[in-house]
């Protein structure tokens, strides 16, 4: 089992070398195949935030695997509405948080776990910050929670920000 694991992360990084240096790509489209999907970028790595969990990976939409972060939109708002201003207000500082904690640190994708299941797809990613997991990191300052999924499918449901 760990053989396989260790192969695919191989596979993962291996592929996304072929990005390096290529000019950002359009947003990606679920692939028919995992064989056959597109990685994200290898270093070096620019990140813009739409909240703390996800954004775009060097102009490609990407989201932080197993995690969840307060939603930054408007209460009532039609993308990225939170549900509450309690929720809005913890997610815009845990967006500034993300901005701070990744604006000139070392980044790298350490796993790939495909797309999500969203309208237009993102790649679902494990990140390190400066060789330090990004999802624990935002977990311990409080402004991340878990949120497991297995491959697109949740496993539990979504924390509540309100609260």
């Amino acid at each position: 089992m760990p053989t396989i694991r260790i192969a695919a992360i191989t596979a993962a990084l291996g592929l996304a070398a072929c990005f390096q240096g290529a000019p950002p790509a359009p947003p990606l489209s679920p692939p028919p195949s995992q064989e056959a999907a597109p990685t994200l970028p290898s270093p070096p790595l620019r990140i813009e935030w739409d909240d703390a969990d996800s954004g775009r990976i060097n102009g490609q939409r990407f989201r932080i695997a197993n995690i969840d972060a307060p939603e930054t939109g408007g209460v009532g708002a039609a993308i990225g509405a939170a549900l509450c201003d309690t929720e809005r207000e913890r997610g815009l500082r845990a967006k500034a948080w993300a901005e701070g904690v990744t604006a000139n640190a070392t980044l790298a994708i350490t796993d790939d776990h495909g797309f999500d299941r969203m309208r237009e797809p993102r790649r679902l990613v494990d990140l390190t910050v400066d060789g330090r997991d990004y999802g624990a990191m935002g977990v311990a300052a409080g402004h991340l929670k878990p949120w497991p999924h297995e491959g697109a499918k949740r496993l539990a449901e979504k924390p509540d920000w309100c609260r």
